[in-house]
C-alpha cells in the first residue's frame, strides 16, 4: 500500500510539475512545451512533428487523436521505462558490482570504502562526459549542463531518498 501511494505521489508532483511554466523566455514557444497549450489535435500533432521539437516520443504521443490512445501511450511508456530500469538493475547486478569487488580487492581497499569511491566514480562519470560535451559543443550548452546536474540532484535527494524511506519503513 505504501508503495502504490509513493507511485501516486510522484505522478501527482510530475502532473504538477509538467503544468507549471519553468522559463520566461518566448523559446518555449518554439519547443515541444507549445503542444500541450493548443486544443487541436492537429496542431499539436503539427508542433510535435517540427523540427524544434526533435522527440520521437512528443510526436507519437501528440499525434494520437483521442485521449484514451494517449492514456494508453502513456502506460506503454511507463511499462517501457520500468523495463529498461530493471535491465539496468540486472545488468549492474551481473557486471558492475563483481567488477566492483574486483578493483576493491586488488587496490586492498575495505568494501565500504570502494563503494563510496569507486562505485561514486562509476555513477557519475556519464555526468561528467555529459556536462564537457555541453559545454564545449555549444554556445548556450551550459543550460543544458547546469538544468541537468539540478535535476539529477534533485531527483536524487527527492525520488530516491523518498523511495528508500518508503520501502525501508520512514526515517528511523
Amino acid at each position: 500500500m505504501r508503495v502504490v501511494r509513493f507511485l501516486f505521489l510522484m505522478f501527482a508532483v510530475a502532473r504538477g510539475v509538467s503544468n507549471s511554466s519553468t522559463t520566461a523566455d518566448d523559446d518555449e514557444d518554439q519547443s515541444c512545451a507549445a503542444a500541450r497549450k493548443t486544443k487541436s489535435y492537429d496542431e499539436q500533432c503539427e508542433i510535435a512533428k517540427s523540427d524544434d521539437c526533435d522527440s520521437a516520443y512528443a510526436s507519437t504521443y501528440y499525434c494520437a487523436k483521442s485521449s484514451g490512445g494517449r492514456s494508453g501511450l502513456l502506460l506503454v511508456y511507463v511499462c517501457w521505462l520500468v523495463l529498461l530500469f530493471s535491465l539496468l538493475g540486472s545488468t549492474a547486478d551481473e557486471y558492475f558490482s563483481p567488477a566492483l569487488e574486483q578493483l576493491s580487492t586488488d587496490f586492498g581497499l575495505p568494501p565500504r570504502f570502494a563503494g563510496v569511491t569507486l562505485l561514486a566514480l562509476g555513477n557519475g562519470a556519464p555526468d561528467v562526459s555529459s556536462t564537457i560535451h555541453a559545454v564545449s559543443s555549444d554556445r548556450s550548452g551550459y543550460r543544458l549542463a547546469l538544468g541537468a546536474l539540478t535535476g539529477a540532484g534533485m531527483f536524487v535527494g527527492t525520488v530516491v531518498a523518498g523511495a528508500v524511506m518508503v520501502v525501508g519503513g520512514g526515517a528511523k
